[in-house]
C-alpha cells in the first residue's frame, strides 16, 4: 500500500514538472553496483552529480520493451564520492537527455550498506561508521531517534569528505538506539561492552574502574558472585567507574561483572588480600608466639590453608581468626639474620602485599596492672634478668627486684617508692622500649589471693585512697562489664587505707579486673584456685590414673573447659586426647604412645597443670610414672616461672617447672587450641 501511495505522489510530481522527474518501479543497491528499473517510455536517470564532490555517476541504460533498466557500476574508490548536494540528468520519455539539474527525490537514495561493527563508547567521542551510501543528501548531522542529532567531524560539502568512513561526535548514551537516514532508513546499534579493568576496597565500599559502565543506575546491573546487588547499594556511577556498598571482612576472592544497556561485561576476579598491620617481637635465642593482628586474617571456608612466613622462616602451628593470627615461630641460632623482615600471610593461596616488617629482641610494653601491689608490665623482648634495666623517670632503678617469665612477655617487680604518674621504660641488651605512663599510688591487695571456683567471699585492701573518695564504695569490673559491690568490713577506721569484701563469683582460670572507689581506678588480677591432684598410677595397659577430689570441677569439664595436653619438647607437637575420662574423686586417659619421652599437662580452664614426667626405656615399655601427693598448679606468673629456674631436674616439682618454663613460649598457643 505504502508503495502505491508513494507511487501515485511521483506520478503526479512528474505530472506537474513535465514528466521530466523520473520515478522508479524498483532499485537494488549493492556495494557492486546501483540498479533503478523504470517503466518502458517513462523517463529515467542517466546520470547523478554530485557537486560538492565534483564527481559524476553514471547509469549504463538498457531499454527494451517492458521497461528500462539502469545500472550504475560502484567500487570503494566510487562510493567515497557520493556525498553532498545531488542533481541529475534525465533521458525524458523522448529519449531526450534533459540536464537541468534536477534534484534527486529522498526517497529513492540508495540504502546505507554498513560495514564491521558500529559499537560507539557509552561516553561518547568521536566514532567511525563505515559502509557505503552513508552520506546521501546528508549535510552535517544523523538523527538518533527521536530527535537526537549526531554531528559529523568534517563537511560533506567538502571534496576530501570519505563517505565510506564517517567520524561522528558522538555524545554518549546506553543501550539500544537507532540512527535514521533521510530516506527512512533506520539502523539500530548498541554501544561497545563494559570492560572491568580493575578494583579496589575502603572496607566500606568496593570501588571498580574500566569502560562502558553507562552513567545511570537505571541501565546497569552488577553482580558480585552471581549475586545481584540492589541498586540501592550503587553509591554512583559514571562510564568509566562506579562504586557499591560492600564490606567483606574475610580472606576470599569474588567474581564482578555488571549487564550495562543489555550488554555483559568480562568476569573479573577480586582478591580481599589478609591485611596484617601489627605484628610482636620475640627473643631470637629463644623464639616464642607470634601475634599479628590485622584485617581478614581468615577465611569462611573450612579447613583453610594458612601459611606465615617470617622472612624465610615458616612460622607454625598456625591459629587464624577475623583479625588475629597466632603461630610459634623457632629460635634463630643463625647470627646473620637481619630484622626488618617481610611478612607473608597465604590464605588458600591469597598472599598479602602490604609491608609488615619483623624485627626480633625488640621490647615493648603493651599494658600494665598491678596484681597484688606489684607492678606487672606486659609484652614483648623483655629480656633476662642480667639484660634488662627498668627505668622510671629516666633514673635507673639499681636496687630493684624483678621476675621475667621465661617467654619475656611479662615483667615484675615491687616498686621500692611509691609511682605517681611517672614514666617508665625498659633497655633490654642495649635498646629502649617505648615508654609508658605508670601511677601505682592506688594499688589493692586481696586474702586469700586465688578464690575458690565455686565462688568466695575475698577481702580486697585499698591503698592510698584519697579523702575524697572515704564515703564511697568499691567496685570490681569484671571483663564481662559485670560489676561487684563492695561491702565496708569496718575493721578500721583509717580510711586511707582499707578493706572491703567482695562476693567473688564462681569461676575458671586467670581474670583480669579493675577496682574503682570514686575516681580511683586499679587494674589488677587473680586466678581461680587450681585443683590438686593426690596422687597418679598407671597400669600394664599405660592407663594413668589420677585421684582427688574434683567436685567442684565437674561442671569445668562438662564444659570441655578441662582437657589432656601432650607435648613433646622436642617437636613442638601438640595432641589434645578425647579419651580422659573425668570424674568427681579421680581422672584417667590412655598415654599417648608414640612419644618417646612426654610432658603430660592438665589443662583447665586455659592454665597448664603438670601431672607428671614419664621416661620411656623403649616404646613398648610401661612408662616408669612418679607418684605424686600434692603438685602445685603452674600459672601465668612470672615469680613461679624465675623461682624454677634455679631447680634441678631431681627435684619433682623443681623438674616439672623446669620443663614448662623451657616450653612456656607455646603455652599461649595450647591455650587457643582448646
Amino acid at each position: 500500500m505504502k508503495i502505491l501511495f508513494l507511487f501515485f505522489i511521483f506520478y503526479f510530481i512528474s505530472k506537474s514538472f513535465g514528466n521530466i522527474i523520473p520515478v522508479p518501479k524498483d532499485f537494488k543497491c549493492s556495494k557492486e553496483s546501483l540498479i533503478y528499473t523504470y517503466g518502458s517510455g517513462d523517463p529515467y536517470f542517466s546520470k547523478w552529480s554530485f557537486t560538492d564532490s565534483h564527481y559524476d555517476l553514471p547509469f549504463d541504460c538498457l531499454n527494451d520493451s517492458r521497461s528500462v533498466t539502469c545500472t550504475a557500476e560502484m567500487n570503494e574508490e566510487n562510493a567515497k564520492m557520493l556525498h553532498g548536494s545531488i542533481s541529475t540528468c534525465v533521458i525524458d520519455s523522448n529519449g531526450a537527455l534533459v540536464c537541468k539539474l534536477i534534484t534527486l527525490l529522498t526517497n529513492y537514495y540508495p540504502n546505507p550498506i554498513i560495514e564491521g561493527e558500529f559499537k560507539p563508547l557509552t561516553k561518547g567521542g568521536q566514532t567511525s561508521l563505515k559502509g557505503y551510501y552513508l552520506a546521501f543528501g546528508i549535510s552535517s548531522f544523523f538523527t538518533i531517534l527521536p530527535d537526537t542529532e549526531v554531528e559529523f567531524q568534517g563537511s560533506t560539502f567538502k571534496k576530501s569528505f570519505d563517505a565510506t568512513n564517517i567520524l561522528l561526535d558522538y555524545q554518549g548514551g546506553c543501550g539500544p538506539k537507532t540512527l535514521q537516514w533521510p530516506n527512512g532508513f533506520n539502523f539500530t546499534f548498541n554501544h561497545s561492552n563494559p570492560i572491568i579493568n580493575n578494583a579496589s576496597s575502603d572496607n566500606r565500599s568496593l570501588i571498580v574502574t574500566g569502560s562502558n559502565f553507562c552513567n545511570s543506575s537505571d541501565y546497569v546491573n552488577i553482580f558480585i558472585d552471581s549475586i545481584q546487588i540492589d541498586r540501592l547499594n550503587i553509591i554512583s556511577i559514571d562510564h568509566e567507574l562506579f562504586e557499591v556498598k560492600y564490606n567483606q571482612q574475610y580472606c576470599k576472592s569474588i567474581v564482578l561483572n555488571i549487564v550495562s544497556g543489555d550488554l555483559d561485561s568480562n568476569k573479573f576476579q577480586f582478591d580481599y588480600k589478609p591485611l596484617p598491620l601489627k605484628i610482636n617481637s620475640i627473643p631470637k635465642s629463644k623464639g616464642g608466639s607470634i601475634i599479628i593482628t590485622g584485617e581478614r586474617l581468615s577465611s569462611q571456608i573450612n579447613n583453610s590453608l594458612v601459611i606465615v612466613n617470617i622472612g624465610q622462616n615458616e612460622c607454625k602451628q598456625v591459629i587464624s581468626s577475623k583479625n588475629e593470627i597466632t603461630c610459634n615461630l623457632d629460635s634463630i641460632t643463625n647470627g646473620n639474620i637481619s630484622n626488618n623482615l617481610q611478612v607473608y600471610i597465604s590464605i588458600n593461596g591469597i598472599v598479602n602485599d602490604n609491608n609488615l616488617l619483623f624485627s626480633f629482641d625488640v621490647p615493648f610494653i603493651s599494658d600494665f596492672i598491678l596484681p597484688q601491689g606489684e607492678v606487672k608490665l606486659i609484652g614483648d623482648c623483655f629480656g633476662t634478668l642480667q639484660s634488662t634495666q627498668v627505668y622510671i623517670d629516666d633514673i635507673l632503678q639499681s636496687n630493684l627486684t624483678i621476675s621475667i617469665n621465661d617467654k619475656q612477655t611479662t615483667l615484675s617487680f615491687t616498686p621500692l617508692n611509691q609511682i605517681k604518674k611517672s614514666k617508665l621504660y625498659l633497655i633490654v641488651n642495649g635498646t629502649k622500649s617505648n615508654v609508658v605512663d605508670v601511677d601505682s599510688s592506688f594499688y589493692v591487695k586481696s586474702i586469700p589471693s586465688s578464690p575458690s571456683v565455686i565462688g568466695q567471699i575475698v577481702n580486697y585492701t585499698l591503698y592510698n585512697i584519697n579523702p575524697s573518695n572515704y564515703n564511697s564504695l568499691p567496685t570490681i569490673i569484671l571483663k564481662d562489664n559485670s560489676t561487684i559491690k563492695g561491702i565496708d568490713i569496718k575493721d578500721s577506721f583509717e580510711y586511707s587505707t582499707h578493706s572491703y569484701s567482695f562476693q567473688i563469683p564462681k569461676g575458671c582460670g586467670r581474670n583480669e579486673i579493675s577496682i574503682s572507689i570514686g575516681n580511683q581506678t586499679s587494674r589488677t588480677e587473680f586466678y581461680y584456685e587450681q585443683l590438686i591432684i593426690k596422687s597418679c598410677s598407671t597400669n600394664d595397659n599405660q592407663l594413668i590414673n589420677c585421684l582427688g577430689n574434683f567436685t567442684n570441677y565437674l561442671n569445668y569439664y562438662e564444659d570441655d573447659q578441662i582437657k589432656i595436653i601432650f607435648l613433646n619438647p622436642s617437636k613442638y607437637n601438640f595432641l589434645e586426647s578425647n579419651l580422659l575420662d573425668f570424674k568427681l574423686d579421680s581422672f584417667s586417659f590412655q598415654l599417648n604412645k608414640q612419644f618417646t619421652s612426654n610432658q603430660i599437662y592438665l589443662n583447665v580452664c586455659n592454665q597448664l597443670l603438670p601431672i607428671t614426667n614419664i621416661e620411656f626405656n623403649s616404646i613398648t615399655q610401661t612408662p616408669q610414672v612418679t607418684k605424686i601427693n600434692t603438685i602445685e598448679p603452674i600459672l601465668n606468673d612470672s615469680s613461679k616461672h624465675e623461682n624454677n629456674q634455679n631447680k634441678t631436674n631431681n627435684e619433682s616439682i623443681g623438674s616439672i617447672g623446669e620443663v614448662v618454663s623451657e616450653k612456656d613460649q607455646i603455652q599461649k598457643y595450647c591455650a587457643n587450641l582448646i
